[in-house]
């Protein structure tokens, strides 16, 4: 089930109104897709929204608030970040809420401005910000951090994650080899993921067009290598040992090949031993 654009445009407007009357919420902004021109919301966007109150856990404790924009369906406490918190909620009309609270001190931030000025998830902004509530009377033009080109990294953080790629492989190998498939397909679709998605982007970083690299792989049919895309399908697995064991050498096809590039385009030494012993030891095992 999808909620209209009108569904969610009621959402925002009871959400408006009840933060209207908490003394303690000072501002409240859109951000996400319903925030933003380049790539907007679709039928499945839900809406995300950044609470700043002088106090938060009031909010945080009691989901009874979220009663305000209509009937539940269910409603989950989340951490996030910096050990912030948010409140996801799903309404009888098919609308998703996703409202994070940041506790904020009115004295070292009187104004909307000076709030995002410190907001601690500045890529959150980058692409745009919609103000649905502000009780500060900042002016509506409001300065955003820009959209910063990919982080290059350094030559240690790539050796680390070369290395945490082959040890999770071989961790990963011997659930195979044991037949733990559960934590072998946790290892060999989730985290090994994680490392092949940080050298994506950093693979994207180095190109000379500088691309606008999205977080999470986030629109990665703009950003990522088109042969990797075309070789991500072979990179996951079925809850098979036999499967499992061929999506881990294609996993680890495809990073050798990327992290090599990477390292020849910044130029660094790619940990060639490491990756020799490694990958003698899986074969070995399997």
């Amino acid at each position: 089930m999808t909620a209209s654009s009108d569904t969610y445009a009621r959402l925002e407007q009871r959400f408006a109104a009840w933060s209207l009357t908490q003394p303690m919420i000072a501002a409240v902004i859109v951000v996400g897709s319903r925030a933003r021109s380049d790539h907007p919301a679709d039928g499945w966007s839900d809406l995300d929204l950044v609470v700043f109150a002088g106090e938060t856990a009031s909010y945080l404790h009691d989901p009874a608030w979220l009663n305000a924009c209509g009937p539940i369906i269910a409603a989950i406490s989340n951490s996030f970040g910096q050990n912030d918190r948010e409140w996801i909620a799903l309404y009888a009309n098919g609308s998703q809420l996703d409202a994070a609270f940041l506790s904020i001190d009115p004295a070292a931030a009187p104004t909307l401005q000076a709030m995002l000025d410190q907001f601690p998830y500045p890529v959150v902004l980058q692409h745009g910000v919609r103000v649905l509530i502000d009780k500060t009377h900042t002016p509506v033009e409001l300065r955003m951090p820009e959209i910063a080109a990919p982080e290059l990294p350094a030559s240690l953080d790539f050796t680390a994650l070369v290395n945490r790629m082959w040890l999770d492989a071989i961790k990963a190998a011997k659930f195979i080899r044991r037949h733990d498939l559960w934590r072998a397909k946790q290892l060999v679709d989730c985290e090994l993921k994680q490392h092949l998605l940080t050298l994506l982007e950093w693979h994207a970083a180095v190109q000379r067009d500088r691309r606008n690299v999205w977080y999470d792989g986030r629109f990665m049919r703009e950003w990522a290598d088109p042969q990797a895309r075309a070789e991500l399908p072979a990179t996951f697995a079925a809850y098979a040992a036999a499967d499992l064991q061929r999506a881990l050498f294609a996993t680890l096809d495809l990073f050798r090949r990327l992290a090599r590039d990477v390292a020849r385009q910044l130029g660094y030494a790619y940990p060639i031993q490491t990756d020799q012993f490694a990958d003698n030891t899986i074969r070995s095992m399997l």
